[in-house]
């Protein structure tokens, strides 16, 4: 794999400045063709959300220029604008692949649902751009480098794999199990949270703040979930249509 190089578009949720995408940029800009459109500021949880009836504001980040000869846009939108945007207005050429990532935080399950760097990826898969969404947990002993390192090959195998668009959601585990890093294919499993709102009353007023913990309610074997607790690392195809097929079917034969 090692003659393989990429015009690679990567972009985030956790903002332009983030270690994560700034780490994954700078690993595969060694080889490959490296352009960032990331958000000025932080933006998670913005699922596919699109900023409508304002301008949005673009700057050319020189911070990735002057090492890494890495071509980077500070996009003051969600992450779904950072890709639209840069595919539909600025790029000159379609990308061969987009990254999403690395994110500060895994976005396994439902997951996928709320987040902004799923969001991102998807922008690109809309485009019939193979696309990849990567997270690593928040307390990972994996470092972005070694993340970033492993994916290459992982990322390289799979464009040679698979000629139609895609989108995988890679997420990285607490560590690895075994000498060897694995990732493995799995569906997405259930997750929800519990106490999801802090209450916070200040000076009469009543706000609530985002917080709550993890409550899995689909983690057995098979699941991406299962797959990461295991140190392994989850691959999980995702798809566009959210059809409920059997009741389509139910309700074709009584409505």
């Amino acid at each position: 794999m090692g003659d393989i190089s990429l015009n690679i578009l990567i972009l985030n949720d956790d903002g332009i400045a983030a270690e994560g995408l700034r780490t994954l940029a700078k690993h595969l800009a060694r080889r490959h063709c490296v352009t960032v459109a990331a958000p000025m500021h932080q933006q998670s949880g913005t699922s596919h959300a699109l900023t409508i009836g304002s301008a949005i504001e673009v700057r050319s980040d020189k911070t990735f220029d002057e090492v890494y000869d890495i071509a980077a846009w500070a996009i003051d939108g969600t992450p779904a604008d950072c890709a639209k945007l840069y595919l539909d207005a600025i790029a000159e050429e379609l990308p061969d692949v987009v990254l999403a990532g690395i994110n500060h935080g895994s976005n396994l399950g439902t997951d996928v649902i709320y987040s902004g760097t799923i969001g991102a990826a998807f922008e690109g898969f809309f485009h019939g751009i193979p696309s990849f969404a990567l997270s690593r947990t928040e307390d990972s002993r994996i470092s972005f480098s070694e993340a970033s390192a492993c994916f290459e090959p992982f990322m390289e195998k799979v464009m040679t794999l698979n000629e139609k668009p895609f989108l995988l959601n890679v997420n990285f585990p607490k560590e690895f199990t075994g000498d060897t890093p694995r990732f493995i294919s799995c569906r997405q499993g259930g997750r929800d949270y519990i106490n999801a709102f802090e209450r916070i009353e200040e000076n009469g007023r009543i706000h609530y703040k985002v917080a709550g913990e993890i409550s899995d309610t689909d983690k057995g074997a098979g699941t991406d979930i299962y797959a990461v607790e295991h140190g392994l690392i989850s691959v999980t195809p995702v798809g566009i249509d959210m059809t409920d097929y059997p009741l389509l079917e139910k309700l074709g034969k009584s409505v």
